[in-house]
């Protein structure tokens, strides 16, 4: 009888291992926090906008629908951390990628993001919101001249 519970309790006991180590997955990792900074001439003058925080899937790009293949996903994690999920030749990759917001003097809103990814790129962009927050709108200029804009739309999750 003894030899029984011993074994029904290291089973309890491997079986709440098991559980805690699928569980810890789920978990923000410490490996998605780098230090960066803002871009240069920003100073002290950033925030972190909490109405970023969550999932975000590109759903056009300059008022055309995208392809499946050209589909990207930005998380927001808060506190100027995130990470970028993409394709690459069909195969799902991702990057962090860190955030800082300010206010600014675009005529189409009053707001702008400097978004850096891991792989050393970073880019400005002017943001708003539509739909009850649910939609996001980042626009920016190319060399030249060409305007972008993509939209983005709240998901509960990345798949």
């Amino acid at each position: 009888m003894k030899k029984r519970s011993f074994y029904y309790g290291l089973a309890a006991l491997l079986l709440t291992i098991v559980c805690s180590i699928g569980l810890t997955s789920c978990v923000v990792e410490d490996s998605d926090f780098w230090p960066f900074s803002p871009p240069p001439g920003w100073g002290s003058n950033y925030f972190y906008d909490n109405r970023l925080e969550g999932s975000w899937e590109l759903s056009q790009v300059n008022s055309s629908g995208v392809y499946d293949s050209e589909v990207n996903y930005m998380e927001f994690y808060g506190g100027g951390r995130g990470r970028y999920y993409y394709y690459s030749h069909g195969y799902p990759e991702s990057e962090k990628m860190g955030y800082f917001c300010q206010r600014s003097g675009s005529t189409t809103t009053n707001y702008q993001i400097n978004i850096q990814y891991e792989n050393g790129e970073a880019s400005t962009m002017a943001y708003w919101f539509t739909d009850n927050e649910r939609t996001l709108w980042l626009q920016w200029r190319l060399s030249n001249g060409q305007v972008m804009t993509y939209l983005y739309s709240r998901v509960p999750y990345v798949p």
